[in-house]
């Protein structure tokens, strides 16, 4: 049995196995994809809004050339050598599907997503890093479900001289509407709020998005709601009045919900946000032993939730010590 299990070989779970490393505890991280699969499905090229030195986890420095903004590929390449050099427990490829209470601590059952073997691990405490990647919001819309009706957007060579509606107002959203600008697509972005600058785009994203509205590139459509996705055009209400835009694509980028199949199942209350509740001092929840770290629990970015995961770990060491 070991003392802790970690879920999730993210940024964060990478942090918290080299904190449960330095603290001496015997412990494994689960991955369901391989290392960082969370990165590895942030769209190709993609640059983080964050500088380099808020992704660095572990006290490892992290490179960029020229003072850039970090791409997604330099963040992969870190992250991998990160866990290499720390040697962590990290076993890829292994979903895990119930956690099961026991006497002493927890039954953890995975599922291999490459050829369906299960396998049990026992532990003492287990900490859940998977993030906020459970899965896509969709418009609760007729026709939301249709084929060119996409949650992810992963690169623009696709979209070339598309038409393309973005639903969407944060980061995510603004910056593919910038690229597939970029790209040649035909591009609308929908947006809830009556100006592009009270969405929640970060500054330089504003900038580039107003950019390209102002060279006609990007066509904003504010205050809308769309109301009806057909197979060739959309239905929507906006500030403009009533529209009926041909499309080719529909990209609805509104944001992501946690996974609760597994703390749900626990008895571990949910809040209004949709994420679970937990002690803000201790990172665990009501169910004692489990414990939350990362964007799960609220702390969205790296370089806030790398240094509270520390926290989580040194409140596991005290309660396997006994103190």
């Amino acid at each position: 049995m070991s003392d802790l299990l970690i879920i999730g070989a993210g940024p964060i779970g990478l942090a918290a196995g080299i904190e449960a490393k330095r603290a001496g505890l015997q412990f494994l991280i689960l991955e369901a994809g391989t290392i960082c699969q969370s990165l590895v499905e942030y769209p190709i090229g993609m640059r983080f809004y964050s500088p380099a030195d808020e992704l660095a986890i572990g006290g490892y420095p992290f490179p960029t050339p020229h003072d850039e903004k970090p791409t997604r590929e330099i963040a992969l390449n870190y992250y991998r050598k990160v866990a290499s050099v720390e040697n962590l427990p990290v076993r890829t490829y292994q979903r895990v599907v119930r956690i099961e209470p026991q006497a002493e601590g927890f039954a953890v059952h995975a599922v291999c997503t490459l050829h369906g073997a299960p396998t049990t691990y026992r532990t003492r405490c287990v900490l859940v890093c998977t993030g906020v990647w459970g899965k896509a919001r969709r418009l609760q819309v007729e026709g939301a479900e249709l084929p060119h009706v996409l949650t992810r957007y992963d690169e623009p060579i696709r979209f070339w001289r598309k038409r393309v509606l973005i639903v969407g107002a944060g980061n995510s959203a603004g910056e593919a509407a910038i690229r597939l600008a970029d790209a040649d697509a035909q591009v609308w972005l929908a947006v809830d709020q009556p100006r592009l600058e009270q969405c929640k785009f970060r500054p330089f994203i504003l900038r580039e998005v107003q950019l390209r509205v102002e060279e006609k590139r990007i066509m904003p459509l504010t205050e809308a709601h769309i109301r009806r996705i057909q197979p060739d055009c959309v239905e929507l209400r906006c500030a403009e009045g009533v529209e009926s835009l041909p499309v080719d694509f529909v990209l609805t980028l509104i944001g992501l919900e946690p996974d609760r199949n597994l703390l749900e199942p626990l008895g571990v209350p949910f809040g209004d946000d949709g994420k679970p509740i937990h002690d803000p001092d201790t990172y665990e929840t009501p169910v004692r032993g489990v414990f939350l770290a990362g964007a799960l629990s609220r702390d969205g970015f790296i370089y806030i939730a790398r240094e509270r995961v520390g926290r989580a770990i040194e409140a596991i060491a005290q309660r396997l010590r006994g103190d």
